[in-house]
């Protein structure tokens, strides 16, 4: 009987390598035919050979948001120069940074920066990133106002207008996006991940994947996982993750889900607040003493109530 090989982990990195470029310069479907070269006798590297401490590191990762941030680290060496700002704010925020997003944006922003939509734009994500909601609405209609044609300043305001419960706002705005999108696909029948996916630029919005999910209850947990890893830098799909597991039967791994998600982006008062709420519940506050302790730290910190009745709260 044969056994499988096991997969080749050079060939992985490449194919990462290659995906995670078009990403990092935010631009869907480009392809710019990177090649990197040995300097002494001009034949083709793998990126493996190319940036072996980024391999390295990569090889010690699982998370495939966490693989994709060793390889834009590794781009930043020599394309990062070339980035415009609205980029360079796409990429932190895509890379889990948005607070050095927000500081890129407002530090080094220029005439030309500040009379382009796709910086409003992108700023825009990034505030909602952060829950700076009013801020972030104010970033998309300046992004219109410029251009009101931005399909990304579109987007952006959409799901602003999801996270603050005008729903039916959001998919006036989705929908319109899909009218203008979906004709210039030829495609007769789409994949989840083609509708909401990066790669397949149709509608690459947290919030519209969290809706056709939850309108699916038999979509599987597979789909739950791949939509987790292309929206890891939204807490608020990353806290809805956690929920959906937690619904399953899956608490435990749904609470370490949202605490994770509540030490990476303390600002997301919803994970803060609930994780201790769970913890609690769980009765695992005795045994996890300073992650309680940092919870509470953290909400007396902010003044949030825990009891806070404008919160999605989730009981067990």
């Amino acid at each position: 009987m044969s056994t499988a090989q096991p997969a080749n982990p050079e060939a992985i990195f490449e194919k990462e390598f290659q995906a995670a470029i078009p990403r990092y310069l935010s631009k869907p479907g480009v392809d710019i035919g990177l090649k990197m070269r040995n300097k002494d006798t001009d034949e083709v590297m793998l990126f493996a050979e190319a940036f072996p401490d980024a391999f390295a590191t990569w090889q010690t990762v699982q998370s495939l948001p966490d693989r994709r941030g060793i390889i834009y680290s590794a781009l930043d060496g020599f394309m990062g120069n070339d980035l415009q700002l609205w980029q360079i704010v796409e990429r932190f925020t895509d890379d889990r940074y948005p607070q050095r997003a927000l500081e890129a944006a407002t530090t080094h922003a220029d005439a030309a920066d500040l009379s382009n939509s796709n910086y409003w734009a992108a700023v825009a994500k990034t505030n909602l990133v952060l829950t700076n909601y009013s801020q972030a609405e104010a970033n998309a209609l300046k992004a219109l106002t410029l251009e009101i044609t931005n399909i990304r300043a579109k987007l952006a305001l959409a799901d602003v207008y999801h996270a603050l419960g005008k729903v039916e706002d959001a998919h006036a705005f989705y929908n319109e996006i899909l009218q203008e999108r979906l004709p210039k696909t030829n495609a007769t029948s789409l994949t989840f991940a083609q509708l909401v996916g990066f790669e397949g630029n149709i509608l690459p919005s947290p919030f519209y994947a969290l809706d056709w999910l939850q309108s699916h209850p038999d979509t599987t947990i597979d789909t739950w996982n791949w939509a987790n890893d292309e929206f890891y830098y939204s807490p608020h799909f990353r806290a809805q993750f956690a929920y959906y597991l937690i619904q399953q039967k899956e608490t435990v791994k749904g609470l370490v889900k949202l605490f994770t998600l509540a030490k990476e982006m303390p600002w997301f008062k919803e994970a803060v607040i609930n994780s201790w709420h769970l913890i609690n519940q769980l009765g695992m506050a005795g045994n996890m003493p300073n992650d309680n302790r940092w919870l509470e730290e953290t909400m007396k910190a902010n003044r949030w109530d825990p009891h806070d009745t404008g919160l999605q709260r989730i009981e067990l």
